[in-house]
């Protein structure tokens, strides 16, 4: 299961078994991941790391 954290593909090659459980988790990460609410949600990532990039170079000045 860790294996997967790391690199959620089931093809990773650190995983050693693949059970229902892991088979299922990555059946809901890839519905996830193809979803529009990710797609916002990973904008909203990038934009709250750009705004705080750009406020370190503020603070920086």
């Amino acid at each position: 299961m860790l294996q997967y954290m790391k690199d959620t593909r089931l093809d990773n090659p650190e995983i050693k078994v693949k059970d229902e459980r892991l088979i299922e988790l990555d059946r809901i990460v890839s519905e996830v991941k193809e979803s529009e609410e990710w797609e916002a949600v990973e904008m909203n990532i990038l934009e709250v790391g750009i705004s705080n990039g750009e406020m370190k170079k503020l603070v920086s000045i």
